[in-house]
């Protein structure tokens, strides 16, 4: 929990004085969320193969549509079908 509030306050410590530069802002919440879903799953290797991953294509993208790919690329969706027994 006291992770939680102290990634949240840094994004909106990070973010407030960058709203002039979307996409940083936009790159810095995915991050953050990428971050906390890593911890949160710090036990499952699968999902933190996938949020490892994730989390490079969100450093690799150069603009909002680069960012867009990557949340298409990797959808919420693939995740939870992780969990879904075989």
């Amino acid at each position: 929990m006291k992770k939680l509030l102290l990634a949240v306050l840094a994004c909106a410590f990070i973010a407030g004085p960058a709203f002039a530069n979307e996409f940083k802002v936009e790159q810095t919440m995915l991050l953050n969320k990428i971050t906390m879903k890593m911890d949160t799953f710090k036990d499952d290797a699968n999902k933190t193969d996938f949020l490892t991953q994730k989390k490079a294509c969100v450093e690799k993208a150069a603009d909002l549509d680069g960012l867009k790919e990557c949340v298409a690329k990797f959808s919420p969706d693939q995740m939870k079908a992780m969990d879904a027994p075989k």
